[in-house]
């Protein structure tokens, strides 16, 4: 999920066809705890993360020389990509990788789009920006929504897993409050004048080398390469080259016709199309405490958006 921070829009009116692009986006975005977990039926997370970053790197490369921005980042810049590429993409993404070997899929993106509502709250407490009466309402809706997903939103089959959340569950839920803080700690980074596609190429280049080094920490059985299954090739690059990379030029592009206010709003369709997809791609199934705890968890984010 991105920030909407890097705010330059170009109020010259959505098409169709810029709606079309943004459910793409979001689409690509819902499928892609579905895809890790698939993945991971035959890879580690290690060796996912490395190989996801690896595919994305040239998509963002052709985005770059599409808008003439491919170029090596001033000192300064690169200061500011490496701590974002740190934390807002290896560290994020990784844990979710690691998260996904035992979280539903469905309940990671539910528990990912409540996100907003914690950026209110740190807002609030590190950067004085007020919240309504309103507000703290959706905070406490979001969170008992939040909630209510991760303890009873999937089914589970096995005893493993148990009724009250897996590990991957609550891993997940640090990487809501990891993006929330990234989001609020990257204000002023984020408004530097750096092109949408120059920093994320820069951001992901950064997060391939802090995966590698990681992959030879950790000691990555790379053995496993030659044996993936199609199925597992086609998963990985959905999560490099469209998830990581291509979801995010769509995004900054819809960004430039379209406010963040609204524009936010279509994530909700995110957690919606990543059941759908969840359910074909690896047989997640959903109880009605799903559905619950999702109406919830929007009505949070509505009261927390409002004016």
């Amino acid at each position: 999920m991105p920030s909407g921070e890097l705010d330059n829009a170009r109020p010259a009116g959505p098409r169709l066809y810029d709606y079309i692009i943004i459910l793409v986006t979001v689409t690509i975005w819902g499928g892609s705890f579905a895809s890790t977990k698939y993945a991971l039926a035959q890879a580690e997370p290690s060796l996912i993360l490395l190989l996801r970053f690896l595919f994305g790197i040239p998509v963002l490369a052709a985005g770059c020389l599409f808008e003439k921005s491919l170029r090596l980042p001033t000192k300064e810049e690169a200061v500011i990509l490496l701590l974002i590429g740190f934390q807002g993409i290896f560290f994020h993404q990784g844990i979710q990788a690691v998260a996904m070997k035992t979280a539903g899929a469905g309940n990671a993106n539910w528990m990912m789009v409540a996100s907003p509502a914690i950026v209110a709250v740190l807002g609030r407490v590190f950067l004085g920006e007020k919240i309504s009466r309103a507000g703290v309402l959706g905070l406490i809706l979001s969170a008992a929504g939040v909630m209510m997903v991760l303890a009873w939103g999937t089914v589970k089959e096995t005893a493993e897993t148990g009724s009250f959340g897996t590990v991957g569950d609550y891993i997940i839920l640090l990487s809501v409050l990891n993006w929330a803080v990234f989001l609020v700690a990257s204000r002023k980074f984020l408004k530097a004048k750096m092109s949408p596609a120059f920093s994320i190429f820069w951001e992901i280049v950064f997060a391939f080398l802090y995966a590698l080094v990681a992959s030879f920490i950790v000691g990555t059985d790379f053995s496993q390469i030659p044996t993936f299954t199609v199925q597992t090739w086609l998963s990985i690059i959905f999560l490099g080259a469209l998830s990581s990379a291509f979801a995010y030029l769509l995004w900054y592009q819809a960004l430039a016709v379209m406010p963040v206010a609204k524009l936010i709003v279509f994530q909700f369709l995110q957690p919606v199309a990543g059941m759908v997809i969840s359910y074909f791609l690896i047989g997640e199934r959903y109880t009605l405490w799903l559905l619950l705890g999702a109406a919830m968890i929007m009505s949070g984010i509505w009261l927390v958006n409002k004016k």
